[in-house]
């Protein structure tokens, strides 16, 4: 360790950047010197802003697959979380999964936790004394940039009844408490339901409808107003919407029904003003599998999760039928791969053998798009 501390400091941290996340966890427990620098909110913000995104699922233990190296790394479900069917949603932000979670008891309809995977910590949510979490809530975590680069980490609940009356409450990660934003106050839009949100530099993004135009949805955690941010001219319910190179969204297209064209459209940043989609990639060919389809026993299959890598390849990740013994379907996870320029498709199963799932499909959370950070729990 002698001869490690007498690099340069600047040398000293272009190593550990390039350190797997993983490495950093046991590292910082080695020695003094080093966990100062890693604990570091500079250091944790800049560290997780190179990070390649992984893909994270759930099924009998949390997998985390990086889709450009196809390495899958696997650790047990937290004690909190078990039995398995309890996580029915999460939602991402800096490395914490805001996760939503049922219980069967009807004293107990919905719990909120937020949980960092790489450190495998765990904190629950207080439920808010007048509204307790229920099924048709939204959810969302982001942040108010204080003085860079503290993030104050905030928890967004809204729900919006039939009449339009829509109800907005916030949780302060810091005070550990709920406020109500407001109550009963009128809107015009809905947001498109299943949708889980996708934060973008601490603010949270849905796709929503009114007066019967799609359009995207923003919620600005500074001023704690929703906001109108663009016109989407394509289906809602087609859409997977996503972040693209940290300050931008993107928009995977295909129906759900029949083999047909796959669209990727991104948007302009975010921060500009005056947001717009353009196309970025549309594949019609053959070769295209269907990312999301019907099944006799679950409706339909779980959304695909999917990510831009910097050489322009559409990775996405997606569960398909596959004939096994007589007429049982078995389950399989498979990369789909999509060259920009060339629009060339490549296919690998990722997931040997299939394995059945039948019990769990209505309850199994998606995949998501996740970047292991060092991010302290903010509860």
């Amino acid at each position: 360790m002698a001869s490690f501390s007498t690099l340069p400091h600047d040398l000293i941290k272009e190593i550990l950047y390039k350190s797997p996340a993983e490495s950093l966890v046991r590292l910082r427990l080695t020695c003094k010197q080093l966990r100062g620098l890693i604990n570091k909110d500079s250091f944790i913000y800049e560290y997780m802003d190179r990070s390649p995104v992984k893909f994270l699922r759930i099924d009998q233990t949390v997998q985390i697959m990086d889709p450009v190296t196809r390495t899958r790394s696997e650790i047990p479900i937290p004690d909190e979380f078990q039995p398995l069917d309890n996580i029915i949603a999460m939602f991402h932000c800096d490395g914490l999964m805001l996760c939503r979670c049922s219980f069967l008891m009807p004293s107990e309809l919905e719990k909120l936790a937020l949980w960092n995977p790489l450190t495998r910590k765990v904190s629950w949510v207080d439920e808010p004394s007048q509204k307790p979490f229920w099924t048709f809530d939204y959810y969302g975590i982001g942040y108010v940039l204080n003085e860079p680069p503290l993030r104050d980490y905030k928890i967004l609940k809204f729900s919006v009844e039939r009449s339009g009356e829509v109800e907005v409450h916030i949780y302060e990660c810091m005070s550990k408490s709920w406020r109500t934003l407001f109550d009963d106050t009128k809107v015009d839009w809905k947001v498109v339901p299943r949708c889980n949100g996708v934060a973008v530099k601490g603010n949270l993004y849905w796709l929503a409808k009114k007066n019967s135009r799609n359009f995207i949805l923003g919620f600005d955690f500074s001023d704690e107003t929703f906001k109108d941010i663009c016109f989407c001219h394509l289906p809602y319910y087609n859409n997977y919407l996503s972040c693209y190179e940290g300050d931008k969204l993107s928009l995977l297209e295909q129906n759900r029904l029949v083999l047909s064209p796959i669209e990727v459209w991104v948007s302009s940043k975010l921060a500009d003003g005056n947001v717009s989609f353009i196309q970025y990639l549309r594949v019609d060919s053959p070769d295209l599998p269907l990312l999301r389809f019907f099944t006799y026993f679950s409706t339909y299959k779980p959304h695909p999760v999917y990510c831009i890598d910097k050489d322009k390849l559409i990775i996405a990740c997606y569960e398909g039928d596959q004939a096994h013994e007589g007429p049982i379907l078995s389950t399989s996870i498979t990369l789909c791969e999509i060259d920009k320029d060339s629009g060339v498709i490549s296919k690998e199963i990722v997931t040997v053998p299939p394995y059945w799932n039948f019990s769990a499909e209505l309850f199994r959370p998606y995949g998501y798009i996740y970047v292991p950070s060092l991010v302290c729990f903010p509860v």
